[in-house]
């Protein structure tokens, strides 16, 4: 139910030809029975003046909101799957897949992305196109959740925490959009307030997607508590780090810095762990570094952990039940960049194991990359479902994203930013940045891009940091470069164009051409949209 009542009596379906239509969820139906003259009582229905009339009303739409940034809906019923997914529509292992950090051993589309082999045309990644543009549809309905929790008659302090998360929520899907394709359509009030109206909506300029990410982030900063009051939940540091990684994508660096300061100044409230490898334990859960998270529960779906799973070699056995995909590895070109003695690899990446069969697989065996296990042993892991939960952001981030806004807003190399980049390698186990990684802002720069890699692989930050640093097209290149020498393969070089994703030609065409392509791919043939089992 809590799902189904996210936005209420209006979750909006604009998609496509964003006719934003009323949807009418249904309930229970009780029969009111008697001895004569029996009569019914319909509460099917969800109306203004029959919901968000208590708080247990506006916690359910709330908890609906959640509901599209689980772990383990694949989607269905021309639902798109969930943001946080373990496979290719799934943010964090997208994001890496298309970078130096992930090499993925399924076939299909996965070689594409890698050596990012899309185009308008590139018909076998057209499905994940399609199923991320089309959460843009959740901004309309988490604005309807906002109004209509602000028209309710719920005290003014229960209804601010309540707001406060939606208004958070709205700014998460709003990042995560905006990484990808830059802006997309969002409906207005006015809109919203006239559902049954044809509107072929635009994409807002990026302007107007800034004034969108502020109006709702630094409401959320404003009304949520410090600290969330269940695992899980977005609390004060959780709608910074949100507004912090719209300001560096947008490179708002200084509005950014000021952000960092905030969340550098909750310290005591977050920490780095001493240990790292226990964020992301099944013990760990809960632990003072993670500022977000998703929580995972095995028996529940939509939150199950199938990161393990996706990572696990078929043939490695990693508990009593675990089941493993065989699907992602660490490319072995970008393992090689990790120094000696490295604490982040520990218990986590592999470069040989016995496998089922007794036989010990090493690296020559292992052909694209070294077994990648973050996720920590669940002994209570059932074929692939891990209850371990997945991390979203770190302390450690706010810590690295502080040391290289400093500097790239012309502060000193020397003293605080250097402090700042020391303590991450220090709980790795590493010595302080060399002389030369400090010499000037662009060795500076270089060693903090790789210290990033090193400390959040797999964790779906690499490609945001890659583009960020002009670094994300060069670096595929390289790959492509390599494996056509190599290997003898055909594979075109790319340009800018892939530090976005093309926006699917449904979705323009059904709009009258109001949503416009992004610009380089202009020249291209549009995508069309995939058949939908």
């Amino acid at each position: 139910i809590a799902q189904c009542l996210v936005g209420s009596e209006m979750c909006i379906r604009d998609r496509n030809i964003h006719n934003v239509h009323l949807l009418l969820i249904g309930g229970l139906l009780f029969l009111l029975t008697g001895c004569m003259d029996l009569e019914r009582e319909d509460f099917t229905e969800i109306y203004p003046d029959n919901f968000f009339k208590t708080e247990t009303d506006l916690k359910l739409a709330v908890d609906g909101l959640y509901y599209d940034f689980g772990t383990g809906d694949w989607g269905g019923n021309g639902k798109a799957p969930s943001v946080f997914i373990s496979d290719y529509n799934g943010y964090q292992t997208f994001s890496d897949m298309t970078t130096d950090v992930m090499w993925c051993n399924w076939g299909w589309q996965s070689d594409e992305y890698y050596f990012h082999q899309w185009t308008v045309t590139a018909g076998s990644v057209q499905s994940q196109f399609w199923n991320m543009f089309s959460h843009y549809n959740y901004l309309s309905k988490a604005r309807n959740t906002i109004r209509r929790i602000e028209e309710s008659p719920v005290k003014e302090d229960i209804k601010k925490k309540y707001l406060g998360e939606a208004h958070a929520l709205r700014g998460w899907m709003g990042l995560y959009l905006y990484d990808l394709f830059g802006p997309v359509p969002v409906a207005s009030d006015d809109i919203l307030d006239n559902p049954e109206t044809f509107v072929y909506l635009p994409r807002l300029t990026d302007e107007e997607y800034d004034a969108m990410m502020e109006e709702d982030l630094l409401n959320a900063i404003a009304m949520l508590p410090e600290m969330p009051e269940a695992r899980g939940r977005i609390a004060k540091g959780a709608a910074r780090m949100i507004l912090l990684k719209y300001y560096m994508i947008r490179g708002h660096f200084e509005k950014a810095e000021a952000l960092a300061r905030d969340l550098y100044a909750m310290e005591g409230n977050y920490t780095l762990q001493s240990d790292y490898s226990s964020i992301f334990s099944l013990a760990g859960a809960g632990n003072s570094e993670v500022i977000l998270q998703r929580p995972c529960n095995a028996t529940l779906y939509g939150s199950e952990n199938y990161l393990t799973a996706s990572f696990l070699p078929t043939d490695m056995l990693w508990t009593d039940k675990s089941t493993g995909w065989g699907g992602y590895v660490m490319a072995w070109d970008f393992y090689d960049t990790y120094e000696p003695g490295d604490k982040r690899l520990e218990n986590m990446v592999f470069t040989s194991y016995v496998n089922t069969s007794g036989k010990t697989v090493t690296r020559t065996d292992m052909k694209y990359g070294a077994v990648t296990l973050k996720y920590g042993k669940d002994p209570g892991m059932t074929d692939a479902k891990s209850n371990v939960d997945i991390v979203v952001y770190r302390y450690s981030d706010v810590l690295l994203s502080l040391a290289e806004l400093i500097v790239r807003n012309g502060g000193p190399i020397s003293g605080e930013a250097t402090r700042l980049v020391n303590r991450v390698r220090n709980r790795a186990g590493l010595g302080n940045l060399s002389a030369a990684q400090t010499a000037d802002t662009d060795a500076f720069l270089e060693a903090i891009l790789l210290e990033r890699g090193h400390e959040f692989y797999c964790e779906g930050l690499r490609r945001q940091d890659l583009i960020r640093f002009g670094k994300y097209v060069e670096y595929a290149n390289n790959r492509i470069n390599k494996i056509n020498a190599e290997e003898g393969r055909g594979y075109y070089n790319v340009n800018d164009s892939h530090n976005r994703l093309p926006i699917p030609a449904s979705f323009i065409d059904e709009s009258k051409s109001a949503i416009k392509q992004n610009p380089l791919y202009l020249s291209l043939i549009h995508i069309s949209e995939p058949t939908r089992h």
